[in-house]
Order: structure tokens, then C-alpha cells, then sequence
């Protein structure tokens, strides 16, 4: 009995081998060291599964998301980009809120905050379906035009129909065009190649407070409002659907401010493009052209100084790349040009002909008509016979322009009778006006280069103080 209690005690406290140890070789199973490196092996094995298991793991859920899962990636070099965080904004709002990138608006209120959703990860809902959204932001690449980090957001959503994302689309684009105001015009302005709001939108302007010769302003507005429901007759005819206009006349007409109007009253935007851009080419110019944003009307302001000088011709913009970009083979379709000029006798004849320029208006200083119709605009309480009369009496000696009326009248917007009294006073300056006079002088020859010269010391001394247009032509530094 004594003898057997070592024996048992031994037993008892011997470990159970491990079952690695039976892996190891006879020799070193009784080795102190055999449990060490069985442990070791077991570790290394766990480890090996593990990592086999992840694996694996990522390999079924890559597997499941490829072909269970339907991902859609909109970059911010995309049109969709704003209407997609639009979207977001107002498919969940709160979620958006939680995480929110904020831009500033001023307006004439103050400044109000518009939030959109964040960078990093978000989830909504959308025609029964969640959708995880994930907006991206690398700071490391920019947009050399504007200076924006790229950014992109890429939905993904279970797999089912074929038309959800594009009906999304369709959805986010309706909502973010049903959100603009239709109030309020928009300038849009070319950076690089790309059109990007220029601004605040501004408040449309009445096209009856450009006050331009009887009928003038209606014919214009009819004209484009009856080519803008004509795409399937310029279709079936095989013509290219496009217009252009050209309205020319001295300084103050109300050129430019008319062609805002209209765009106003046609419920457009209007994109602005400097022919005198230093950095404006050729394929900048068609590419611009071709890229406008729906809805709007291209505004080119002074045509006539795109070539004015020899530094901003060579190496940039052509007259052969205006002329293929307004009717070339690449010039773009369904859109309005609009074109301003003091000097309509220095265009080209190929600018101005048909299929680049439709319709040619001349605007020029005011008659009886558009005074008296202006005075009644600014005195709503001043009697017809009142308006006649400032209207004979403003146009007696000379005929001003609009702008010049309409200082003269702001300067007495407070009483009507001040300004009937001294209608007569209206002076213009007596040098030569641009081409709406009979003495503008020949127009210069297509073959030569027309532009300013360089000034010399003596040319400097001679300039006026706070030069008014025509100063050149007076001056003979004009060539």
C-alpha cells in the first residue's frame, strides 16, 4: 500500500503529452525541450489558419459584394457630381447633417450655409433599397483650373434591376434643376474647360427695362423663342441647329444688357466667354462651345477685340478657329451665341455671314420714342404729354445713348419735373463714335492685321485724362 502511493502520486502529476508531440521524431519526445517546440508548431499552425481563414473570408465577401452588390462612382469631374450630393442632401438630411461639409453663400440677407453631406461613409434609402455611399476626397490631387481637391462618391447597392442607378440619376438631376430659382439668372464663366458658376445668380432682368426701338426687343425675343421649339424641323432638314446674333451700335446702347434680359425672359443662363483671354486657343474655344451647360446662351462681349493686336493673336486664339467653332465641322449643336460690338465694320465678312451670325441688329443712340418711353418707366406718375415731351426735348440737339438717359434720369429719379426741365442740358462729347455713324470710315482691309500699335513717349502725353470711348480714333493712335 505505501510502496504504490509514489507511483500513483507520479502519475498523477505527470502532464499529458501533447498531441504535436506524437509529430516529432522518437528520439525527442522524452526531450525536455519537446513540448516547447510542439507549442511553437501548434502556434504557427493556428496562425496559418487564421490567416487562411481571413483569407478566405475576403476573398467570399469580395466575391458576395461582386456579384450580389451593383457600385456606381461619380468623380467631381462629372456633371452628376453636384446633383448627386444634392440628392443626398435631401434624401436623408439628417444622416448628411451628422457629418457635413459646409459652403457659404452670401446673400442680400446675409450669409446662409448650405451643408452636404462629409467625406466618408454614409447610408440612405432609395426606392425601397439602402445604399451605402462613400464620398472620397484626395487632397494630394488637385484641379489645376480651379484648385479643388478631386473628389468622387460611389454608391453601392444590392444587385437587382439594371435601371436603378440610372433612374437615380434621373431623380437627382430633376431635383437639382427643380431646386433652381426661377427667379435668378446664372453666370456661368469657363475655367479651363469647364463651366463653373460665376458668383451669386442674379436677379432676371424685365426684358421691358431695356428699352431698345419699337418692336426691336419683341422681334429678337420671338426669333429665339421660335428657333428654341424648332430642333425636329432643323432635323428633318438636315440643318445644323444652332443660332447667332449680333447686336451692334455705339457705347451705351444697352447691348449687353439686353442679351441678359432675354436670357431672363427665356428662362436661360447665360455662360460668358472673353475672346481675349490670354489663355484662350483655338481647341479651348470649340471645346467650350461644345461643353455649354444645358439651358443657356453663349455671351460674347466686344468680338471685335478678339484680334485686336498682333501679342494676343500670335500663339492663341485664330479668327480660323472662331470661325470652326461657331460653324465648323466640329462646332457644336443646339446652342445661342450672342455677340457684341462697338465696331461691327472690323469684323470679318466670314464672321458675320449666315450660319455664324443669323440675325444682325444695329442698337443706337436713343430717339424721341425710347427717351419718352424710358421717362415713363422712371415716373410712374408723370402724364403721357410729360414723356412726349421730355422725349422731343432730350433728342432735340443730339441723340444720347441709354446709358447716358438713364444716369441723367437716376440722377433725378426723385422728381420728374427736374428732369423735364433739364432735358434740354443733355450734352454729348462731339468726337467720333463707332460704326453706327455714316463717318466711321472704310472698313479695314481683310488681309490686314488690325490692332493698336505701340505707344511712344509722345503718344503717352497726348492721351486724356479719364479717356471716354473714341479717344483713340481722335488721338490717331488707332491704326
Amino acid at each position: 500500500m505505501t510502496d504504490a502511493t509514489p507511483d500513483v502520486t507520479a502519475s498523477a502529476q505527470r502532464k499529458p503529452p501533447s498531441p504535436l508531440t506524437d509529430l516529432l521524431p522518437e528520439q525527442l519526445r522524452d526531450h525536455p525541450a519537446a513540448a516547447v517546440v510542439a507549442g511553437g508548431a501548434g502556434l504557427a499552425a493556428l496562425s496559418l489558419g487564421l490567416s487562411a481563414f481571413r483569407g478566405t473570408t475576403r476573398l467570399a465577401l469580395s466575391t458576395i459584394r461582386r456579384r450580389a452588390t451593383t457600385t456606381l462612382e461619380v468623380t467631381s469631374r462629372d456633371a452628376a457630381y453636384p446633383w448627386v450630393l444634392h440628392w443626398l442632401k435631401r434624401t436623408n438630411p439628417r444622416a448628411s447633417f451628422r457629418h457635413a461639409s459646409v459652403t457659404t453663400l452670401h446673400t442680400d440677407d446675409g450669409p446662409t450655409f448650405d451643408l452636404v453631406p462629409a467625406p466618408g461613409l454614409h447610408v440612405v434609402r432609395h426606392a425601397g433599397r439602402w445604399v451605402l455611399v462613400e464620398r472620397a476626397r484626395e487632397y494630394g490631387t488637385v484641379n489645376t483650373s480651379s484648385g479643388t481637391p478631386w473628389e468622387k462618391v460611389v454608391l453601392t447597392a444590392f444587385a437587382g434591376s439594371n435601371d436603378f442607378f440610372p433612374s437615380l440619376l434621373n431623380e437627382a438631376r430633376r431635383d437639382a434643376e427643380g431646386s433652381r430659382d426661377a427667379t435668378t439668372t446664372t453666370l456661368y464663366t469657363c475655367w479651363g474647360t469647364e463651366w463653373r458658376p460665376f458668383g451669386q445668380a442674379r436677379a432676371k432682368r424685365p426684358i421691358e427695362s431695356v428699352v431698345l426701338k419699337e418692336g426691336q426687343a419683341e422681334r429678337l425675343v420671338n426669333d429665339v423663342a421660335e428657333w428654341s421649339e424648332s430642333k425636329k424641323w432643323y432635323a428633318e432638314r438636315g440643318v445644323p441647329y444652332r443660332r447667332g446674333y449680333l447686336l451692334h451700335g455705339p457705347p451705351g446702347g444697352g447691348k449687353t444688357s439686353f442679351f441678359l434680359a432675354l436670357a431672363g425672359a427665356l428662362d436661360l443662363d447665360v455662360c460668358l466667354l472673353s475672346l481675349s483671354d490670354e489663355g484662350l486657343t483655338d481647341d479651348r474655344l470649340a471645346l467650350a462651345l461644345a461643353n455649354a451647360p444645358r439651358n443657356c446662351c453663349v455671351l460674347l462681349e466686344d468680338v471685335d477685340a478678339a484680334f485686336a493686336s498682333e501679342e494676343t493673336s500670335r500663339g492663341h486664339l485664330t479668327l480660323s478657329g472662331l470661325l470652326n467653332a461657331l460653324d465648323g465641322a466640329a462646332a457644336a449643336e443646339g446652342r445661342v451665341v450672342l455677340m457684341t460690338t462697338n465696331y461691327v465694320e472690323r469684323l470679318d465678312a466670314a464672321l458675320i455671314r449666315p450660319g455664324r451670325v443669323d440675325v444682325v441688329e444695329l442698337v443706337d443712340d436713343a430717339d424721341a420714342d425710347q427717351a419718352s418711353r424710358l421717362f415713363k418707366r422712371f415716373y410712374d406718375d408723370a402724364s403721357d404729354a410729360d414723356a412726349a415731351a421730355f422725349g422731343v426735348n432730350a433728342t432735340s440737339r443730339r441723340a444720347p445713348s441709354m446709358a447716358e438717359l438713364q444716369g441723367f434720369l437716376i440722377a433725378r429719379k426723385g422728381d420728374h419735373r427736374a428732369a423735364l426741365a433739364e432735358a434740354s442740358s443733355l450734352i454729348r462729347d462731339p468726337r467720333p463714335g463707332p460704326s453706327s455713324r455714316v463717318d466711321a470710315g472704310p472698313p479695314a482691309s481683310p488681309g490686314k492685321k488690325r490692332g493698336r500699335r505701340r505707344l511712344t513717349a509722345l503718344d503717352v502725353d497726348r492721351m486724356p485724362f479719364n479717356p471716354q470711348p473714341g479717344w483713340e480714333e481722335a488721338s490717331n493712335l488707332r491704326e
